[in-house]
């Protein structure tokens, strides 16, 4: 390469070119200035270093993308940069710029800087280097059309730097490097992935991809729909918002400046966990359009997307679903579903409509309990033209061939407050139900092991527990949060063994009156207040707690009279 090459080719955009190029494109998109751009030099610039002025420069676009021309919801903030060489002898500069670690800034013009990337980018490593001889300038055109000036999206939290080099970086020439002037461009940092590339996934070079399927394998997805969206690598405790749009390329949508196009859609928030994964359930707008969607995950204020998908978002009209129509006044819905029955009985209060069930492997990923499998669907979406103030039960038939053994539970997602309830209010082998004042997804499942903490005052773990045979003893524990009021399988008193009956005597511990099993959601304590009888005095045993996990827990007790 001849050193008297003055300038390279539109070094300004030489980062989105050469990003668009390794995804195989031919050209960046071009800046259009139309109508021209009102630029502000920004503060305390331009400025003099190593007899070279430097000026940096930003300015907002129209709410049409200066690249590619797309409609957004807000302007682009864009910067640009410009410098002279005001010496007497020609300078050679670089350009570098934090790619996937914060302040830590890779020289552009150097191969080993693009990882997995550097075979697609070698061709175009001569751009970000470039040379200027005495009174020339980094926005002076050299005839061709190659100006270095153009406009950058501002990438939050990223740090651009112009370094002065000693020589071109050619034919193996390592240059000395010296910093000539650095740029912090305030926000949230989102660094690229250098390290692996997958063709096919071109949206792994930034931040982490993110996945929608709830359980069920590639996902269904239809207007209306509640799901869950999954993504890691995150920073813990962000809080961020899911937005979708059509044909919004992760990759590219995060390259030409976050800014949404008028057509994304808010559909859910969620905050990162302490390990950096989100878990985010969403619903889909029900008058949202059929076609592909993608979806991105971050700070639509700040342009900042540290997570989104990739070409794998199809909406389509509900698959598997089956309706039914129901008069007005009580009337029950028989849903055939397969091998698997949906009965939807409305009150009297009702008026008629046509219930409709679809189901499907996809829908907000369970909490506090585990799909059934087994081919009994996953999720039941249930949705309704019939109105209704009163509860409606629901029930689920399905062949104890695929699921025999103890039945699991009913659950429901109530979307209006983004968590599943146990609504289970019978279950037998085969058949499951549930009362119910509102629609969205519904699931069969067995529970978790709960997060058992207890027994908790006046109950004792560590002195002996004495009572007043006939007293209601309070009887309070914590599972680590609601979990309905269907999680006391059963309750025991085992009185201790005698000569005459060494296996002793099992008793069933009822409830004092209508007081049964409450939850305080304030301090998370259940309390099951346990009516001894008068007839235990003197006796000593073991209260035996059951849970619907299938877990036990026990407190001894003496009962005096």
């Amino acid at each position: 390469m001849a050193v008297s090459r003055t300038r390279a080719r539109t070094a300004s955009a030489v980062v989105l070119a050469a990003a668009l190029l390794t995804a195989g494109l031919t050209a960046a998109p071009a800046m259009a200035e139309d109508p021209p751009l009102d630029w502000t030099t920004v503060a305390g610039y331009p400025k003099s270093v190593n007899e070279v002025t430097v000026t940096w420069q930003t300015a907002m676009s129209s709410t049409t993308s200066p690249f590619g021309g797309a409609e957004l919801q807000e302007p682009l903030p864009l910067i640009r940069a410009d410098f002279v060489n005001d010496s007497g002898e020609t300078k050679h500069f670089g350009l570098g710029m934090d790619l996937t670690e914060q302040g830590v800034v890779d020289p552009l013009w150097e191969l080993e800087t693009w990882g997995v990337t550097e075979e697609a980018v070698g061709g175009f490593i001569d751009t970000f280097w470039l040379s200027l001889d005495p009174g020339e300038s980094f926005s002076t055109d050299d005839g061709e059309g190659n100006v270095w000036s153009m406009a950058l999206p501002m990438w939050t939290g990223h740090t651009m730097r112009i370094f002065e080099l000693s020589e071109p970086p050619i034919d193996g020439v390592t240059p000395l490097v010296a910093t000539l002037d650095s740029l912090v461009v305030p926000g949230r940092f989102v660094g690229a992935n250098l390290e692996s590339l997958v063709v096919d996934d071109i949206s792994a070079l930034i931040g982490e991809r993110a996945s929608v399927d709830g359980g069920g394998g590639s996902p269904d997805l239809f207007p209306g729909l509640s799901a869950t969206a999954t993504a890691s690598g995150l920073t813990p405790g962000e809080q961020l918002e899911l937005w979708i749009a059509p044909n919004l390329d992760y990759f590219y949508f995060f390259l030409l400046g976050g800014g949404l196009p008028v057509n994304a859609t808010h559909v859910g928030t969620d905050i990162v966990a302490a390990d950096g994964t989100l878990t985010a359930d969403f619903t889909l707008p029900a008058s949202l359009p059929y076609g592909t969607y993608q979806l991105v995950i971050g700070d639509s204020a700040e342009r900042y997307w540290p997570a989104g998908s990739y070409g794998d978002f199809l909406v389509t009209e509900p698959p598997n679903a089956e309706s039914a129509e129901t008069q007005p006044g009580a009337d029950t819905a028989d849903i055939p579903l397969g091998s698997t029955s949906a009965s939807i009985t409305y009150p009297a209060t009702a008026s008629g409509g046509t219930t409709t069930v679809t189901v499907t492997g996809t829908g907000p990923a369970p909490d506090g309990f585990q799909l059934v499998g087994g081919g009994i669907p996953l999720y039941f979406h249930i949705s309704t033209t019939a109105t209704f103030t009163e509860p409606v039960e629901v029930c689920f038939t399905y062949s104890t061939a695929n699921l025999p053994g103890d039945p699991p539970w009913l659950h429901h997602y109530d979307s209006a407050q983004g968590r599943w309830f146990n609504i289970t209010t019978t279950r037998e082998p085969g058949r499951v139900c549930g009362a119910t004042t509102s629609f969205s997804p519904f699931a069969l499942g067995f529970p978790d092991t709960f997060d058992f903490d207890g027994f908790f005052a006046p109950v004792s773990m560590a002195e002996p527990n004495v009572a007043k045979a006939g007293q209601a003893i309070p009887v309070s524990f914590s599972l680590g949060g609601d979990q309905g009021l269907e999680v006391v399988t059963s309750a025991k008193f085992v009185i201790e063994g005698t000569d005459a009956n060494p296996a002793g005597e099992l008793l069933d511990a009822v409830t004092a009156g209508r007081s049964g099993l409450t939850y305080d959601a304030s301090a998370d304590r259940y309390t099951y207040v346990w009516k001894t009888d008068k007839a235990w005095a003197k006796k000593t045993g073991q209260f035996v707690l059951t849970l619907s996990d299938g877990t036990t827990h026990t407190f001894d007790v003496s009962f005096k009279k």
